[in-house]
């Protein structure tokens, strides 16, 4: 800190001559009148001599005297003789304790000895002043140099502890800029740029004529730039005040404004500010740097040619920063494309500098240069090299690229050596790290180690979500394919969208199969066509041609797979000694309408490849299409005839069940049992014998003998109890009884099966029916008791949900809605996930609604429309909701429900919405807008007469109000026509009436 001196004359004490003794000799008052105008007019070497002629000849210690003495003191301070002065001063503190000059020799002992940066003394008579005249004109002073002193002395938190004490006293600091600065600067030593920051802005914001306020500037815009805010330290140091800076400041300001464009990647002002500084002070000790900063923004604006130049300069010696710009000058031909130069630089590069620190970068970038050229040879060779390296990311990058290399010649364990290994030096989040697990990922795919290559594909999504994106979705496609987790595997092949040939090749190649092996065979269709279309010539076309056939026969479009198979065929591509596909080729016939044809491919594939697994098929499938066109006799005899060729046919269950079907179709309900029950007798275990039993029930019911149907089931399930399909045939009873509304029987039946298969995954659905039945009996209370069974001790079936909802319409009917809404909100905790969750809060929605609970209802139906939007239940919690707000007046959020109701359905809910938007419009006067949106009702909702019929009525209505009363009898009219005897067409009538 400079050194300041303030003058403390005092014209006050001329009036000490009054107060001399008159006693006192004429020669001692001259000479003290004669010092003090020598004092005053600055002749301080006169003033001495007389002041201490004074001190000397007075000899009474009175304030004349101590005067005398201070002045003495304060002259020699001013003639520069600060260490005689401070003997002065040092006797009156310590021999004059009375004076009044005693507290200013205290002040002025502590600058001198600042000033000769004894700093503890200097404290020391500061705390005396502080500690003998507290709260007086130099307390915040003092304190402002003890701080001074702390910092000089780097004692940093002590210096901060006075300086804030010297901040606090306003009153008495003239030192308060300088106070404020001082800590700053006390903070940014300390690296606490954030408080260093604060306090130089209270200097730039409260002192705005100090003189330290240029130096407040730059080290805010400085202390900006250590925090890493460089848009400030860009406000800040960009400031034209800066201009008047010495130049070593100005030069230091202009450097740092440059390195913070840099830092926000401005390049161009960067390069401005630079190119600037080095015109300006090509001397300044910031010229090497600089020069450096002004190539690498050249270089990030992909300015090559001038960022090699500057490099070029700048590589003429032998310092860090000169083999640096040898290493970039190198770089700079390699992103402008030259690598033959790059290679050149770089072996030169080699050559000048071998024991360098840069040598293993140079080799990894050679090795990748090698690489991108192909000459794979010299790559490994340099990349090796470079794998030796004592820098961490040198090795990681060269064993990545080498890991690379292995890949693209698909040497896989290989490749997954290096890229373990890259693993092992490759810095934490880098992107190094990544591409090494990427790589690591693929080889371990190619391997077959499914889950450990999923394990490092995670690991990236998890650390850099956007890294390689499309090559890590795509392998991770590949890797839930091949574990046949075909939708996960679908989603990441949804998220690529890449540009890179092959990825997209193998990406749509991938997605077709997806879909194809889902079973979604329109969406596998359409993107097997487009592989064929896009690449005609592929290796893999013939496949991509053949499940596209397959996609299109799936999809039931038959004609296509036809066509497809056609094709194949007839370019050789595929000959008919596949029995495979000669079978779907009969198929593809039949189902695109070619019967005749199919039926004779069919018989050729049974007499070409009779010990085929497609032979009996292609028989068994003739019959088949003979009972498709309803001609069941012929069917009946080519289902006989599989039986006669292939006694052992594994079809018999389905042969057997097909024959009855046929029967049945033909109304002999006795032959159809016949063979139903060759499926049971014979074939007791197969997946047909539930069919048959439902065929065996139907011909009985169709006879009028349901209860033969039953004896069956008891005598079948008796004879086989623990088929797996048992309980599900015995279940069957019930269901006989309920669909004939003999609800006891059915009871009992339920009641029968629970006990008979205590195990059975029916059960849960067992006690709903008891409980549908026991409501159709009306007996509620039974009723409620099945139901809460079925949900209490099965929350995780399916059954759960609609038992909740059958008890709440229970209560609801006895208006008992306290119950229902606490059985709501029990399934709302027991059975989370559900997809009966939107219904049940639908319905406890409608409860409130009936016990007149409006405002909760509204709060329900809001979370349903909110939170369940892809449901049907918001859009009918929408309704709901508008139909309150419509009640209460709130006509702008009944008119979005409704509205947003009829523009996005076109069923029921819709027509309700349009109509009940129409209503609102009229209920708010809007007569005119009223009609158009009633018109629509008519126009879209048609079909659905209520919605109509009201919609007519209020049609007519709103021409009332606009006096037009031709249109408003039309309007009812068509009602009465429509609606003669009901409520519709009396109060259509009643209203014509009315306007007569």
């Amino acid at each position: 800190m400079k050194f300041f001196y303030k003058i403390s004359g005092k014209i006050i004490y001329f009036s000490l001559l009054i107060l001399i003794s008159p006693a006192l000799s004429q020669s001692i008052s001259e000479k003290f009148t004669l010092a003090l105008e020598e004092y005053y007019q600055a002749r301080y070497a006169d003033a001495y001599i007389l002041f201490n002629d004074v001190a000397n000849d007075y000899g009474i210690d009175d304030e004349l005297y101590a005067s005398s003495k201070y002045y003495a003191a304060d002259a020699l301070l001013k003639l520069g003789q600060k260490e005689l002065a401070a003997a002065e001063l040092e006797y009156i503190v310590n021999h004059i304790i009375w004076s009044n000059f005693r507290e200013e020799a205290f002040y002025h002992l502590g600058l001198i000895y600042y000033e000769f940066e004894k700093y503890s003394i200097a404290r020391a008579r500061f705390e005396s002043l502080l500690d003998e005249y507290s709260g007086r004109k130099y307390s915040g002073s003092a304190m402002y140099w003890i701080g001074e002193s702390y910092a000089a002395e780097n004692k940093l938190d002590d210096a901060i502890e006075f300086l804030h004490k010297a901040i606090k006293d306003k009153q008495s600091n003239s030192y308060r800029d300088y106070t404020i600065y001082t800590l700053a600067t006390v903070y940014e030593k300390k690296g606490d740029y954030e408080n260093a920051v604060k306090y130089y802005d209270q200097l730039l914001s409260y002192y705005r004529n100090s003189s330290l306020l240029i130096s407040a500037q730059i080290r805010i815009g400085v202390c900006y730039f250590y925090l890493k805010d460089y848009q400030s330290s860009i406000l800040e140091l960009n400031n034209p005040l800066l201009d008047d800076l010495p130049d070593n400041f100005y030069s230091e300001s202009l450097y740092l404004l440059a390195n913070s464009y840099y830092r926000v990647q401005e390049y161009i002002e960067a390069e401005k500010v630079y190119s600037e500084l080095l015109e300006k002070f090509p001397d300044t000790d910031y010229i090497h740097d600089a020069k450096y900063g002004l190539a690498w923004s050249l270089f990030q604006q992909n300015k090559y040619n001038d960022a090699f130049r500057v490099f070029n300069h700048l590589s003429a010696g032998s310092d860090s920063i000169a083999v640096e710009s040898y290493y970039w000058k190198a770089e700079a031909k390699r992103y402008s494309g030259k690598n033959k130069e790059a290679i050149k630089i770089y072996r030169e590069l080699l050559s000048e500098h071998s024991s360098s620190f840069i040598v293993p970068r140079v080799e990894y970038q050679l090795g990748l240069l090698y690489f991108n050229s192909k000459d794979f040879n010299s790559s490994k060779r340099f990349l090796l090299t470079a794998a030796s390296s004592k820098e961490a990311d040198v090795r990681a990058r060269a064993y990545t690229l080498l890991g690379e290399l292995e890949l693209d010649n698909k040497k896989y364990v290989s490749a997954k050596n290096y890229f373990e290994q890259a693993l092992n030096f490759a810095a934490e989040d880098s992107d190094v790290q990544l591409r090494s697990m990427l790589g690591l990922g693929a080889a371990l795919y190619y391997l077959g180690r499914n889950d450990d290559a999923m394990e490092y594909l995670n690991k990236i999504l998890a650390a850099s979500p956007d890294f390689e994106r499309d090559r890590v979705n795509y392998y991770l496609a590949e890797n839930y394919f091949d574990r046949q987790k075909y939708y996960q595997a679908l989603e990441r092949f949804k998220g690529i969208n890449t540009q890179e040939e092959d990825i997209k090749r193998l990406t749509l190649y991938g997605t077709a199969y997806c879909y194809f092996n889902l079973g979604d065979y329109e969406n596998a269709a359409f993107r097997f066509a487009e592989y064929v279309k896009i690449y005609p010539y592929d290796e893999r076309v013939t496949d991509a041609k053949l499940r596209l056939a397959d996609s299109y026969f799936g999809s039931k479009n038959y004609t296509a797979s036809y066509t497809v198979y056609k094709d194949l065929f007839i370019s050789q591509k595929l000959s008919l000694d596949d029995p495979y596909t000669y079978y779907q080729y009969a198929q593809a016939l039949y189902k695109s309408g070619k019967t005749e044809s199919a039926i004779k491919e069919f018989s050729n594939l049974q007499k070409k490849f009779p010990n085929s697994s497609y032979a009996d098929v292609s028989l068994y499938t003739i019959g088949w299409i003979h009972f498709q066109r309803g001609d069941f006799e012929t069917a009946i005899d080519k289902y006989r005839r599989v039986i006669d060729v292939y006694s052992k046919t594994t079809l018999a269950p389905v042969i057997y069940y097909s024959i009855g079907d046929a029967y049945f179709n033909m109304g002999n309900y006795d032959s159809a049992i016949i063979n139903y029950r060759k499926v049971l007798t014979n074939y007791p275990s197969s997946d047909y014998v539930f069919d048959a039993v439902n065929g065996i029930q139907y011909s009985y019911v169709a006879k009028g003998n349901p209860e033969k149907a039953i004896a069956l089931i008891d005598g079948f399930v008796n004879e086989n109890p623990s088929l797996k399909f048992s309980d599900q045939i015995y279940l069957k009873k019930a269901e006989i009884y309920y669909s004939n509304r003999e609800y006891e029987l059915a009871k009992d039946s339920y009641i029968d099966f629970i006990e008979k298969f205590s195990n059975s995954k029916f059960i849960p659905e067992a006690y709903y029916w008891l409980g549908k039945s026991a409501d159709n009996l009306e007996q509620y209370e039974d009723a409620i008791f099945y139901f809460n069974v079925a949900f209490q001790k099965y929350p995780k079936s399916e059954i759960a949900a609609s038992s909740v909802l059958e008890m709440g319409s229970i209560y609801n009917s006895l208006e008992n809605y306290g119950a229902a809404i606490s059985i709501y909100n029990q399934a709302l905790e027991k059975i989370k996930g559900s997809p009966g969750i939107p219904e049940i809060l639908y319905m406890k929605g409608l409860t409130y609604i009936n016990a007149d609970s409006l405002q909760q209802a509204y709060e329900v139906f809001s979370d349903v429309s909110y939170y369940y939007r892809e449901t049907i239940f918001a859009d009918k919690s929408k309704f709901e909701s508008g139909l309150i707000d419509l009640a209460a007046g709130r006509y702008e959020n009944s008119d979005n429900n409704f509205l947003e109701l009829a523009e996005k359905r076109n069923d029921e809910l819709g027509a309700k919405g349009q109509y009940h938007y129409g209503l609102s419009l009229y209920e708010q006067g809007k007569y005119t807008e009223a009609i158009s949106a009633l018109v629509r009702v008519r126009t879209v909702f048609s079909m659905y007469d209520e919605w109509l019929t009201k919609s007519y009525m209020a049609l007519g209505d709103c021409y009332v109000k606009l006096d037009d009363n031709r249109k408003a009898k039309e309007m009812y009219r068509i009602v009465i026509s429509k609606h003669k005897n009901d409520s519709y067409g009396k109060e259509a009538r009643k209203k014509v009436r009315e306007l007569k």
